[in-house]
């Protein structure tokens, strides 16, 4: 097993529980863990905001499941699993995260979450300022292992993403044209605000764990405090927009500690290293009940995802 994937799975050994909150159905808990790094990056939003970072089609024609992130400044950019990008031909959700270097033309993996377009809209991507429901990020978590194990590289079943992305507009009511994933955070809006304002970023912390109407339903932790605080309401709204889709009485709040050693469990699962289409490697974790994988760049954990199944 090597260094970094050690480094990456040893430090949840030491995480606790900081912080916790509750709203609409969910408990949200502030994470922190030791592995903050001295790495300087943007994310996608500060990346796109700044001018200097294009996300186009690889042609005029496009490409399903691939675009092109050009990159003219110094710096890295974190791409986070399960992110929105609207426009060019169709919406797409990023499949697995990705440090883009700086000055660099990269090709990243996509999958689509609009079945109904296949046209320009625009020639750049925008951000949604979203990311996807919960559920969809853990499908496509556990499809890009599958696809990394195939063939050396992450990818996704994306017949199975439309089916799950109609189910979605299904449920929450949609009638997109084009059936993109996106209508549904747009409907959601005053509900999702509403979320986002009862609760708050915990200090100090790099991570934040889910609990979904009294089932632990997942976790995301980074190498920085600011990282988190910087995507924190993307990854509300993507657990938020799932707590809604059963809304019922609260249920009995979980333990802390039961959250706690649900996370420690990661260091026992199954995990394998790919290297990533990116800087870095992309370490795949497989456990009893849970999927996730984890980011490492120059050693450094940056991003863990995790999921319940």
């Amino acid at each position: 097993m090597n260094a970094s994937r050690m480094n990456a799975l040893g430090a949840l050994e030491n995480i606790e529980v900081a912080n916790v909150q509750h709203a609409g159905g969910l408990q949200v808990l502030g994470l922190k863990w030791p592995s903050e790094s001295n790495l300087v990056y943007m994310t996608l939003d500060e990346a796109l905001r700044s001018g200097l970072v294009d996300v186009l089609e690889i042609s005029e024609s496009g490409q399903v499941k691939t675009i092109n992130v050009v990159n003219r400044s110094q710096y890295m950019v974190f791409l986070m699993a399960g992110e929105l990008l609207l426009g060019c031909m169709q919406d797409r959700a990023l499949t697995t995260s990705i440090m883009v270097p700086g000055r660099s033309e990269t090709r990243i993996p996509v999958t689509c979450v609009e079945a109904g377009r296949w046209n320009h809209r625009s020639h750049r991507f925008r951000s949604g300022g979203s990311s996807s429901h919960r559920h969809l990020r853990s499908m496509m978590s556990k499809q890009a292992y599958a696809h990394y194990q195939s063939f050396g590289e992450p990818g996704s079943n994306q017949a199975a993403v439309w089916k799950e992305v109609a189910r979605k507009l299904d449920r929450m009511g949609s009638s997109s044209p084009s059936h993109t994933l996106q209508d549904v955070f747009e409907r959601c809006t005053e509900t999702l605000t509403e979320t986002l304002g009862s609760i708050s970023v915990p200090e100090e912390c790099n991570g934040i764990a889910f609990v979904d109407h009294g089932v632990i339903a997942g976790a995301d932790l980074f190498d920085q405090p600011a990282t988190l605080t910087k995507l924190w309401a993307k990854l509300i709204k993507s657990y938020a927009v799932d707590a809604l889709e059963n809304p019922r009485d609260e249920a009995n709040p979980v333990s802390p500690d039961v959250v706690v050693d649900w996370l420690k469990s990661t260091t026992s699962a199954k995990q394998e290293s790919f290297d990533s289409p990116g800087i870095g490697e992309d370490v795949r974790i497989q456990g009893n009940g849970l999927i996730g994988s984890t980011l490492v760049v120059e050693g450094h954990p940056v991003h863990a995802e995790l999921f319940s199944e």
